[in-house]
């Protein structure tokens, strides 16, 4: 399992603190509206944790970070959302570093060898025609 630095984000919104946990990916599984094709549209969608702090509605509403060993951190202090402080920006940072996806390995495809048509370079040519004639083939052209 990844290792979860940041548990959950909880916010004052509407006049109770919602709390929203880390899933297994160390994402924040959170409503999202957005205009499509001129409706709005709400989808819930996964987010880092920096992008949780940066969202309109969170950011407006005293975030609280409930880190690893039990800890409480307030992301604004004094309330004021204009700047994200610096450690805060640290932690976000190491959360979603450490919960990263790996990269998925590169499938190899025919494409990626080199065209042989059978044939291997490792050989002498004029063997293989040995081999195959039994003979040098125009040795026999040549004697009378």
């Amino acid at each position: 399992m990844k290792q979860q630095i940041i548990e959950a984000i909880s916010f004052f919104y509407q006049g109770e603190r919602h709390v929203i946990k880390a899933g297994k990916s160390g994402k924040f599984r959170v409503p999202v509206t957005e205009i499509v094709d001129g409706n709005l549209k709400t989808r819930v969608k996964g987010l880092t944790a920096q992008q949780m702090l940066q969202h309109d509605v969170v950011k407006a509403c005293d975030p609280t970070l409930y880190l690893g060993k039990g800890e409480k951190l307030r992301v604004f202090q004094g309330g004021d959302p204009s700047y994200l402080p610096a450690h805060v920006q640290g932690v976000a940072e190491k959360h979603d570093e450490a919960n990263k996806p790996k990269p998925k390995p590169k499938k190899k495809s025919i494409l990626d060898k080199p065209l042989t048509n059978g044939y291997t370079n490792s050989r002498d040519w004029k063997q293989e025609t040995i081999d195959m004639y039994g003979c040098w083939p125009y040795d026999e052209d040549y004697h009378d």
